[in-house]
């Protein structure tokens, strides 16, 4: 029984040795984050690990003597939660470093500011008082980008040069639409001792944004981070599998077949691979089987609770797209799936596009699974249900 530890991570945000290519995605974060006033907007589909790429960077700006301010706004749900998340990455990047920090920050910002012990590092985290979230959304805006002209200040006072990635930037939009847009440009362009690296997942609406007569148009250097070479991540599953007890001739290129071009997608079926492979590898597709069946049981809760709280069209639009042969205006799968006229399964995709289940492809369905594992728990726990059998691994 072969007992190394799993060569394959997906947990939290992964770095070398469970990190692989993007060498040149890297080094250009690093040089912008390095070298204000750079500026680069990074975007791309989810899980295809893009927030890995910004750590990988930040560490080696870091490792190089520099400071790299991190704010994640993926969960924030007002401005004032984008301040504190700026606040925050701050207070981690320089407190230990910048002398004074919190009583330069608390007497430039002018924004009364709670001060928080940080569990894990023991500093003392500023955040804005509570009592700005009762403020209008352009009030609250205004004090995320305060932050970041005091920010500037406090390096320019200091001569200082500092990185700032704001991960999942497209959420400004979400709480201020074009004129928070508008309002950080006019902020971030006067900057000269920052170096700013904006990444987003919503890759339509960040064209948008960097689109002629939009706020960031031009001013931000773009750089789309698609799917890693398939022949170079196909030969590291391999290469790592084999190093770690399991060889599997074929198992990596099977998994990318499986699983499509999302790297953490990948790279769970990967990960699952090797644990059907420790008692022997066998024919790679059989264990690729195995492993996407362990995937799914791992999702089974989870898609059941998305799935009952579905409406009964929205469940037989899923079951169509997982059958994967035909249009849902199609009489066949009309027909087969009871989806009526088919405006009203149109609809219905399109609600399943903003849950998050589907997204847009340009293919004779018209429609795909955002998770491939989502699609295989409708193929195997769903379809039957309408009397189609499929194997859960069928492209």
């Amino acid at each position: 029984m072969n007992t190394l530890p799993n060569p394959f991570r997906i947990a939290g945000v992964v770095e070398p040795p469970w990190f692989t290519d993007r060498a040149d995605e890297v080094r250009r974060i690093r040089k912008t984050l390095a070298r204000p006033p750079a500026k680069l907007l990074v975007y791309g589909e989810r899980r295809m690990g893009k927030t890995s790429a910004l750590h990988v960077a930040r560490g080696q700006v870091e490792r190089g003597g520099g400071a790299v301010v991190f704010a994640d706004l993926s969960t924030a749900s007002s401005p004032t939660d984008m301040a504190n998340r700026l606040l925050g990455g701050a207070s981690r990047a320089l407190g230990r470093n910048w002398t004074d920090f919190v009583g330069d920050l608390a007497a430039r910002l002018q924004v009364r500011l709670e001060l928080t012990p940080d569990p894990v590092t023991g500093l003392a985290v500023p955040t804005v008082a509570a009592s700005l979230r009762s403020r209008p959304e352009a009030d609250q805006f205004e004090s995320f980008v305060r932050v970041l002209d005091v920010l500037e200040g406090m390096a320019a006072a200091r001569d200082a040069r500092l990185g700032v990635i704001l991960d999942e930037f497209q959420e400004i939009h979400r709480f201020g639409g074009e004129a928070a847009e508008w309002r950080l440009r006019g902020s971030v362009q006067t900057h000269q001792h920052l170096g700013y690296v904006l990444a987003g997942s919503d890759a339509s609406l960040i064209r948008q944004m960097l689109g002629p007569g939009r706020a960031f148009y031009e001013l931000f250097e773009p750089m789309h981070l698609g799917p890693i070479d398939p022949e170079h991540l196909t030969r590291w599953m391999d290469e790592r599998m084999r190093e770690h007890g399991a060889p599997c001739p074929g198992m990596g290129e099977r998994s990318l077949a499986v699983a499509g071009e999302r790297t953490r997608d990948v790279v769970r079926l990967a990960r699952a691979s090797f644990e059907e492979a420790r008692g022997g590898c066998g024919d790679a597709e059989a264990l690729v089987r195995d492993a996407l069946a362990r995937v799914v049981a791992e999702e089974d809760d989870r898609m059941r609770a998305v799935w009952y709280g579905l409406t009964g069209l929205q469940q037989n639009v899923l079951r169509a797209v997982a059958w994967n042969r035909a249009g849902l205006t199609a009489a066949e799968t009309i027909e087969r799936f009871g989806l009526g006229y088919g405006g009203t399964a149109r609809n219905s995709a399109h609600a399943l596009i903003k849950q998050g289940l589907l997204r847009k492809v340009e293919s004779t369905v018209g429609y795909a699974f955002d998770s491939p594992f989502a699609r295989a728990w409708v193929v195997g726990k769903a379809l039957p249900d309408v009397g189609v059998l499929v194997a859960i691994d069928h492209l």
